[in-house]
């Protein structure tokens, strides 16, 4: 089995990555599970007690074979259309002997998109190898898991829980120039975080803002969410000079209680909150409206908006050439600036510029509202988590440089 998390992201996202346990080590194994079972047979147990865990259903069929169901949350949106096909399911196998279990995963108004993962340690994860899982169909694919005495949690993507973004960001606010404030409560009253970044709060700058996890499943947004932040304050000359001239603003994760409840597109409410700006009709889009409030008043100017997402290939959605920004032609220009350092072998992107649509999401509404450049940058499901990092840094790079650019030459 090929590992997807690397050294380095691993030690950010540490001791952070609680699931059913306390924060473990490579060495160590889950803890002896004491709760009542979903369902068991001679192979194995099966659980779903804890955050990020998604299991509807759990039929034994034979001593050595179970069904786990699953669904979304909403089979339709708002608008009476189907829900996005995000089919996210975790769930925990605590083995009663050892053997081989198989289990059939069967969707509900979706089908199968995420190569199964494997954590021993809930910290640690691997893809499932190629020959332990099959797509019977569409909607059902079957995993045939090796068990001994470990117990072990299968899982759509890695285990990112909003404890493990706290622990993250509590990390960074002990800089003396970098503010962790809550900006308001899911449905569920859960805490949203944004982080401030002055390096001087008496001296006015334009601010940058990006945000992330409005999609609970888009793991790998998330991953280039870290280190693309961890660039632009790593203390280079580059990033000091940045710093002297922009202030930052960043929300991590805006849908805290759709990532506990392994939603696959929708908070508690039953709402999109990638279509939820401008009717901000949800407590985590007010949270963040809230947040805006400065740049509206025109008590603070804003000059590029960054909405980090997953899906199935990386891109960025911008706005068209002809659609005028401040800065002028800025996305074009940093994704060609980029490209030009990227090899296609490493991380391979496609720039989608689009005319706004009219959709109220985040892209859209900072646009129309801010006349920045404002983009959607996707991860896809299955990108190499070095190369998530790698690529998230040169981003980061080419917008402090082009920024910085602009700016100096601004009349």
């Amino acid at each position: 089995m090929r590992k997807i998390i690397t050294a380095g992201l691993s030690t950010m996202l540490l001791a952070a990555c609680q699931t059913v346990s306390e924060p473990v080590t490579s060495n160590t194994v889950l803890d002896k599970a004491t709760s009542p079972a979903l369902c068991y047979n001679t192979i194995a147990e099966i659980r779903d007690d804890f955050e990020t865990a998604r299991v509807n259903g759990c039929d034994v069929i034979s001593d050595s074979a179970m069904q786990i169901s699953i669904r979304p949350e909403e089979i339709y949106d708002p608008e009476g259309k189907p829900i996005n096909n995000s089919a996210w399911y975790g769930f925990r196998v605590d083995p009663l002997s050892t053997g081989t279990l198989d289990v059939t995963l069967k969707y509900y108004n979706g089908k199968h998109r995420y190569h199964p993962k494997i954590s021993y340690d809930g910290t640690n994860w691997e893809f499932l190898s190629e020959d332990s899982f099959e797509e019977l169909a569409e909607d059902r694919t079957r995993l045939s898991l090796k068990t001994d005495t470990r117990p072990f949690f299968i899982s759509a993507q890695e285990i990112f829980t909003p404890r493990a973004h706290d622990s993250w960001t509590d990390n960074l606010a002990k800089s003396a120039h970098i503010t962790k404030t809550e900006i308001g409560r899911s449905r569920e009253n859960r805490p949203i975080y944004m982080l401030e970044i002055e390096t001087e709060p008496s001296k006015k700058k334009p601010y940058v803002m990006w945000v992330g996890r409005q999609h609970p499943p888009e793991l790998t947004g998330a991953l280039a969410l870290i280190p693309f932040t961890e660039k632009v304050l790593d203390e280079s000359a580059l990033s000091s000079e940045f710093l002297d001239n922009f202030n930052v603003l960043i929300v991590p994760m805006i849908n805290p209680d759709g990532v506990v409840h392994g939603n696959w597109r929708f908070n508690m409410g039953g709402m999109d909150l990638n279509r939820d700006w401008g009717p901000f009709s949800q407590p985590e889009t007010q949270a963040v409206l809230g947040a805006l409030g400065r740049f509206k008043s025109g008590q603070e100017d804003i000059a590029f908006f960054l909405d980090f997402h997953s899906t199935w290939r990386n891109l960025l959605y911008t706005q068209a050439d002809d659609e005028p920004t401040s800065p002028p032609m800025f996305a074009r220009d940093w994704l060609a600036a980029v490209d030009d350092r990227l090899d296609d072998e490493v991380y391979p992107f496609t720039r989608e510029a689009r005319h706004n649509s009219g959709k109220p999401i985040s892209k859209n509404y900072m646009y129309d509202t801010y006349g920045i450049s404002a983009i959607t940058y996707e991860v896809g499901d299955a990108t190499p988590r070095s190369a998530i990092k790698l690529s998230a840094e040169v981003f980061a790079e080419e917008m402090m440089r082009l920024l910085l650019e602009h700016y100096e030459n601004k009349p």
